[in-house]
């Protein structure tokens, strides 16, 4: 089997995977406030908002669809409930999702998002260029992230981790460094300069 064949077959099968889990369909995000439990973020315009099983306290929106831009926004989370689970291989005894811990530091923070990337099928994942952000009284960090696709494709993110009362709050935004990436760059950092926690 030649290299095309395996990697039109990697990504039928990752684009099967996304329909399935999408099975329901998109729903409208209108702009304006979006609330996922205690964390709320604002659109600068409507998105689509998919049902991801990503993590049960884990949001997907989209402006272009989940393979060209997507932000993860995520309730807060305890050191039971995973960010994001591997769409291939789910959250088992044998194979458990990332979880983070109550009242980890900033760096701690970094390395688990990294970490929990990864669980997404992304490989060569790096952080960069941390930033410290308060969200109502929150400490927390946003950073810059690199990754690519199984398939070799380049990979740019930028991520919001903050803990507030022993939970851990996310905003990650990934899309392909071509284009994509720098077209919703904006918004996306306007979206996370307006997250509040109640």
């Amino acid at each position: 089997m030649t290299t095309s064949a395996i990697k039109l077959g990697t990504a039928a099968a990752v684009m099967a995977l996304l329909l399935g889990a999408c099975a329901s369909g998109p729903t409208l995000a209108p702009k304006g406030a979006f609330v996922q439990g205690k964390n709320t973020v604002a659109l600068d315009r409507d998105w689509s908002l998919y049902p991801t099983g990503m993590g049960p306290k884990t949001k997907m929106l989209t402006l272009d669809g989940p393979l060209l831009n997507r932000v993860y926004v995520s309730d807060g989370l305890d050191a039971n409930t995973p960010l994001f689970i591997s769409q291939t291989k789910g959250d088992t005894a044998s194979n458990p999702a990332p979880r983070g811990k109550a009242n980890m530091s900033l760096s701690e923070q970094i390395e688990y998002v990294a970490t929990a990337i990864g669980a997404l099928d992304y490989q060569k994942v790096e952080t960069s260029a941390p930033k410290p952000v308060t969200v109502d009284g929150a400490k927390g960090v946003r950073f810059d992230i690199t990754a690519k696709t199984s398939e070799g494709l380049n990979i740019r993110g930028v991520a919001q981790a903050v803990s507030k009362g022993g939970l851990n709050y996310y905003v990650v935004y990934l899309a392909p460094e071509t284009h994509y990436y720098a077209a919703s760059l904006v918004a996306v950092r306007a979206t996370m300069d307006a997250e509040t926690l109640k």
